[in-house]
């Protein structure tokens, strides 16, 4: 199926920290290394990955580092015809991940704020959005679109209609259930059908407005690299919707799945170790 992904494509300076963070503490790293990451190529990778054909909404800087992305997203497969180039410099997101795979994301107070263009609506069999600032352009294709999966935006955010939000309870601390629905639905409106409240490994709260669903997860994955876990998973989710799965299936069918991929990807990176950080 045609799918539209909107979301960042991010350059992850990964530093792995020989223990967890503390106060006071000095900490060592055992290695760093570069690697394209972020919500838009997480999701829309893992989606090409099930077979569908993704286009990404993105931007990326005009230089060295955005070009030679621009280059390696169409090598996997991303219709890259609206990702736009700005000027500007690529700024690395900078990511401490410790030796129980718990990461920690850097972001410079200066960085400016990512924003996505499109000059006309596009068509597509679903949408799926991991974003805060949305062109009208966009928001009318959203309007349009059969099927909408929107990351909860926890920050400054343009309304969005969607059929589904995803977010992590651990966004949402001390938060009661109902309070969190309200909030998703000031963003998506009356087409809201169901928010899903991750919680790692564990459980998949699912809420309608009226009615709650635990989904437990019994396939728990030890790894010591989570990032672009939960990114996965929602381009798991968005899978098993469209194949037509109740959206509790769908969120068991997309927790094993991204337990596979996780298991996956840990062995692909024995056999073939990353890159070393180059600077930017």
């Amino acid at each position: 199926m045609d799918i539209v992904v909107v979301g960042n494509v991010n350059h992850d300076h990964i530093w792995r920290i020989t223990e967890p963070l503390r106060p006071g503490g000095r900490i060592s790293f055992s290695d760093r290394s570069l690697r394209l990451g972020g919500g838009g190529y997480y999701t829309g990778r893992r989606l090409i990955e099930f077979g569908h054909r993704v286009t990404l909404v993105a931007s990326l800087a005009r230089d060295a580092h955005g070009l030679d992305a621009l280059r390696e997203l169409a090598a996997l497969g991303f219709v890259t015809d609206h990702v736009t180039l700005t000027e500007g410099r690529t700024e690395f997101a900078e990511i401490l991940l410790d030796p129980a795979g718990e990461r920690t994301i850097l972001g410079s107070v200066h960085k400016a704020a990512r924003t996505v263009e499109l000059s006309e609506p596009l068509p597509g069999d679903a949408f799926y959005v991991n974003g805060t600032q949305l062109p009208d352009t966009l928001i009318t294709a959203l309007r349009q679109a059969p099927l909408v999966v929107s990351q909860f935006p926890l920050r400054s955010v343009t309304p969005r209609p969607a059929d589904v939000m995803v977010g992590s309870i651990a966004d949402f601390p001390g938060e009661r259930l109902d309070a969190i629905w309200e909030r998703a639905r000031g963003i998506a409106g009356e087409r809201l059908n169901n928010l899903l409240l991750t919680d790692g490994p564990n459980s998949i709260t699912i809420h309608d407005g009226r009615q709650t669903t635990e989904v437990r997860l019994t396939d728990a994955v030890t790894t010591a690299d989570t990032i672009g876990a939960g990114d996965s998973f929602s381009g798991a989710l968005l899978h098993y919707l469209l194949l037509g799965h109740t959206i509790g299936q769908a969120a068991s069918e997309a927790g094993r799945a991204t337990a596979d991929w996780l298991r996956r990807r840990d062995a692909e990176r024995v056999k073939m170790p990353e890159m070393p950080a180059f600077e930017s």
